[in-house]
C-alpha cells in the first residue's frame, strides 16, 4: 500500500475513533498530495462525512480537504 493510501486509511481510522481533528489534518494533507480521481472522491467522502457528524464549531476544519478535492475532481473532469 502506497503512503497516500496509508494516510487515507489512517484518517479513515481516526474517524471512527471520534479523533476529528487529526483526520481532517490528514485528509488535509492527502488531498493536497492526491492525483488520482478515484482517491479524490475517497477524500471528499470521508470529509462529508466527519462534517456532516462534527458540531457547530467543528465544522470548518473540514472545508480545506473538501476544496482540495474538489480542486482535484474538478481538474481531472477538465
Amino acid at each position: 500500500m502506497d503512503m497516500l493510501s496509508e494516510t487515507i486509511e489512517e484518517a479513515r481510522r481516526l474517524l471512527a475513533e471520534g479523533d476529528d481533528k487529526r483526520a481532517a489534518d490528514l485528509l488535509t494533507t492527502a488531498a493536497g498530495e492526491c492525483r488520482d480521481e478515484r482517491r479524490a472522491a475517497m477524500i471528499r467522502s470521508l470529509a462529508i462525512q466527519g462534517r456532516d457528524r462534527a458540531g457547530r464549531f467543528g465544522k470548518r476544519r473540514w472545508d480545506e480537504p473538501i476544496r482540495l478535492a474538489d480542486e482535484q475532481l474538478e481538474g481531472v473532469s477538465q
